[in-house]
């Protein structure tokens, strides 16, 4: 049975991404943005599920105006990149409550294959709805609750997304000719540089708040910096036996995964080389 999904914030990217998925699944979608004729809180009463997707600074307010005009009977959902605070928000209407993070860009073709993460904070009716509905269209459903998922994108975000903007960064201040490098570099290289420029090529402002609105990206980037202080004075000291000690705890840490490591970017990298060839 058609349902009528309300997407506040739906005018944007990521918004008008799932307005065409929610369409191609055969449910009624309902957009409300600074500049529609509908407002939110007139999609709030309308709607049986209700999302805010708006950027994460503007989340928890938005949530915090919307939510008592929620039907009790309806769902009450985010599209943020953090949850606690979401999620905390959200339980103060009359309604389920579900937090959701699509962990995709609106760049991409199809769902399929894509993680999307739910947190179950208040819903028996429509959790198992809305977890069958993505699973249905080919995304892995990974069930969390707002604080492991927190802790993981602190990691699986902040860290990785530090690390790649330091790592350009570094090179624009040595002022090193990174497209010169290709002529010089392994398919290895430049793989690090497609995912690096690929980071880059996204919103400033959603990678600015991703990092300083989750407040565990500040341990996370402590421990990691004295990690790599750790390896720079190694290097400095010229300790060859510690840099090979330092080296082998962290392949032991990785377990097996690396092994699978090498064999998929082995197909990356050949994909690379032979297209160098063309």
């Amino acid at each position: 049975m058609a349902k009528t999904i309300g997407i506040i914030g739906g005018t944007g990217k990521f918004g008008q991404w799932f307005k065409k998925f929610f369409e191609e699944q055969g449910h009624n979608v309902l957009i409300a943005g600074r500049k529609t004729e509908l407002s939110p809180i007139e999609l709030a009463k309308k709607a049986d599920i209700v999302i805010v997707s708006v950027p994460i600074d503007k989340t928890v307010e938005t949530i915090e105006k919307i939510a008592p005009y929620v039907r009790e009977d309806a769902l009450l959902m985010d599209f943020t990149s953090l949850k606690k605070e979401p999620v905390k928000a959200m339980l103060k209407s009359k309604s389920e409550v579900v937090g959701c993070h699509p962990m995709f860009g609106p760049m991409i073709n199809s769902i399929k294959g894509q993680a999307v993460v739910l947190v179950n904070a208040r819903s028996e009716k429509w959790f198992p709805w809305i977890k069958q509905l993505f699973e249905n269209a080919g995304a892995k459903v990974r069930v969390s609750t707002a604080e492991e998922h927190d802790r993981m994108m602190a990691v699986i975000q902040c860290l990785v997304h530090f690390n790649s903007i330091t790592f350009c960064h570094a090179l624009k201040n040595m002022g090193f000719d990174f497209e010169q490098s290709l002529d010089f570099t392994s398919p290895v290289y430049q793989l690090r540089l497609n995912t690096i420029g690929r980071i880059l090529n996204q919103d400033s402002e959603l990678y600015a708040d991703i990092a300083i609105q989750n407040p565990l990206s500040d341990d996370v980037l402590e421990k990691y910096l004295e990690s790599t202080n750790e390896l720079k004075d190694i290097i400095a000291k010229k300790q060859k036996q510690e840099f090979i000690d330092y080296f082998n705890e962290s392949a032991a840490y990785m377990k097996d995964f690396k092994i699978k490591a090498e064999q998929e970017t082995n197909k990356i990298i050949k994909f690379i080389a032979d297209s160098k060839e063309m």
